[in-house]
């Protein structure tokens, strides 16, 4: 990856990896740009990796709540694995798109903090 078009197009593909190797590509992307010297690369594959394990990480959190919460009070247990399963849906589902949203801005070769408008 000698020049800034390579290393953009290998930032965008951990964040489309969501679709087709999701955590696994960032995380490879992520050791061998962290040990080839490539900064860019390496936080745009953090920040890719991150925000696809996030959602697996909260359903984890929410199983072993509802786990927990199963040996207490049976009662109010499948209202709040709805209420935490719709919030986790949501949550990849704003996932999704912001992964989506940031592959672009960085094969359009554009950094969050681009985007200020002068009034």
């Amino acid at each position: 990856m000698d020049n800034k078009f390579d290393q953009r197009i290998v930032s965008a593909l951990a964040y489309f990896s969501i679709f087709f190797l999701p955590v696994i590509f960032p995380l490879i992307v992520w050791i061998i740009a962290k040990y080839r010297g490539f900064n860019e690369v390496r936080k745009n594959a953090v920040k890719a990796f991150w925000s696809q394990i996030f959602p697996l990480l909260y359903m984890i959190a929410i199983f072993v709540i509802i786990g927990a919460a199963n040996m207490q009070n049976l009662a109010h247990l499948g209202g709040l694995f709805s209420i935490l399963a719709a919030f986790a849906l949501l949550l990849a589902l704003v996932l999704l798109v912001y992964n989506v949203a940031m592959g672009i801005a960085v094969l359009l070769g554009r950094k969050p903090q681009d985007h200020h408008q002068e009034f």
